[in-house]
């Protein structure tokens, strides 16, 4: 089991205590929030309505509750991977966990290669407390936290440890050691960041902990994954930051063992924004505009030296069709939580980014240019104004030999599909509204299936 890194979080009751009120009366004692694999998502990408997420969101989510009664914790897995957009999310996202109240966060491997890269892990623990399991040597944080809560003259602690090895799990009851563990009142909790059946069956039958937290696969909103009524509880942790977890401890009265309470809270729409982390993710833009990621991307070559030209060349011979595209209507989609605004429309998808300064950032501008992937697409605004918003090319193929050809040689791939940009991360409300979204683009005169626009490799008509 080396390689399996754990938190464990213990709240344990310090004095013998009886609650105020009639016999089964219950009192939330303390919230625990907890959040994991933001995997660098600080925003849903705002191209479709009813979507979840948003730093800025989250902070009225955190704040319901008060700090002296709350704890917030992060697992780790801040960004994916090890790229320059990726260390300038890094160090926005840091400072907005410090802004939100977290009191703690895991340092996952990752997470401590890229603060280094970064030039911010030393000032990490400055922001908030830094935890972490088998850090390198010359990385000096601590392998536990503690927090004490004073409610109604009682004192309860928090005690945060990692472990990450086979024997340091099964250590886990010498962990437990130095508290109160005993004591009816006690609730331990133990996060694991990579687990498997076996690691999940091995804590379980110490009949050690009431509550396991496991890494989400594939789910975004944390779940109830084991039975109710069965100890421990196992709880997903949930990512890209839609959803925070929450357990209430809730103590039925001296003596007895408390009660855990579990919810997914979703991050939606409706929930007012923060404004100092609206302005911070401001930065952001800034600072991805200022580094010039988007003009540096790697780009694929092109099959046989084909160029991209941008639409305006395909008006030429295409008049209805390119005057369609132009002045193409947004159509009415019943049921949709936020109908689309004429710049979503393709002929004008490139407004919707200006309007919200994501223009220089290249995860969402792949989406509303046309070939950004490849050379002799989309570079930026200023020198390749043409292959602004999304044109004739992104379906058809890039047009040089078709032009050169006067229409002989047939636009070939790469072709993008709907599905391409239409994901469930950037267009939640396509699926199951594939024809309605259909009738938005229809730009030609004889009856064309949308089987035949969205199937992937298909052939150009």
């Amino acid at each position: 089991m080396t390689g399996k890194r754990a938190f464990i979080f213990l709240l344990t009751a310090t004095t013998v205590f009886a609650v105020p009120g009639a016999p089964g009366q219950t009192r939330d004692l303390v919230t625990i929030f907890f959040t994991g694999n933001e995997l660098g998502s600080m925003q849903p990408c705002g191209c479709s309505g009813g979507q979840l997420g948003g730093l800025d969101r989250r902070y009225a989510v955190l704040n319901a509750v008060g700090p002296q009664n709350r704890l917030i914790i992060d697992t780790g897995s801040l960004v994916p991977e090890s790229t320059e957009q990726n260390l300038i999310k890094f160090s926005i996202i840091v400072q907005a966990f410090a802004q939100l109240g977290y009191d703690v966060v895991n340092l996952t491997e990752q997470d401590i290669l890229i603060a280094r890269q970064a030039g911010l892990l030393d000032g990490l623990s400055s922001l908030f407390n830094c935890i972490t399991a088998g850090s390198p040597d010359d990385v000096k944080l601590p392998a536990k936290f503690t927090k004490k809560f004073t409610l109604n003259g009682i004192v309860f602690e928090a005690a945060v440890v990692t472990a990450e090895t086979e024997d340091q799990i099964s250590r886990l009851p010498d962990l437990f050691s130095s508290t109160a563990a005993g004591s009816p009142s006690a609730v331990k909790i133990l996060i694991l960041n990579r687990a498997d059946a076996k690691t999940v069956a091995t804590v379980s039958e110490m009949h050690l902990v009431d509550l396991l937290i496991v890494p989400s696969q594939s789910e975004d909103e944390p779940i109830l994954v084991s039975d109710t009524n069965v100890s421990p509880l196992v709880i997903s942790s949930g990512r890209l930051g839609k959803y925070v977890g929450k357990i209430q401890v809730i103590f039925n009265g001296a003596g007895r063992k408390p009660r855990l309470k579990f919810t997914s809270v979703p991050v939606t729409e409706d929930i007012p924004q923060h404004q100092p982390l609206v302005e911070l993710y401001k930065d952001y833009q800034r600072l991805v505009k200022d580094a010039n990621i988007i003009e540096r991307q790697p780009r694929f070559i092109l099959p046989g030296n084909l160029e991209y030209i941008g639409s305006k060349y395909c008006k030429l011979c295409h008049d209805y069709e390119y005057e369609k595209w132009m002045t193409s209507k947004q159509v009415f989609i019943p049921g949709l939580a936020k109908q689309a605004s004429p710049d979503n429309r393709h002929a004008n998808a490139f407004a919707a980014l200006e309007k919200v300064g994501s223009e220089y950032d290249p995860e969402c501008v792949v989406c509303h240019v046309v070939g950004m992937q490849y050379q002799t697409g989309y570079i930026s605004p200023a020198k390749t104004p043409e292959l602004k918003d999304v044109g004739c090319e992104n379906c058809h193929g890039p047009g040089s030999e078709h032009l050169r050809s006067l229409g002989a040689i047939e636009t070939s791939g790469p072709m993008s599909t709907c599905s391409d940009c239409h994901t469930a991360e950037q267009s939640g409300e396509y699926a199951a509204n594939e024809k309605q979204y259909f009738e938005k683009i229809v730009h030609w005169r004889e009856p064309v299936s949308i089987v035949r626009v969205t199937e992937p490799n298909r052939s150009s008509k």
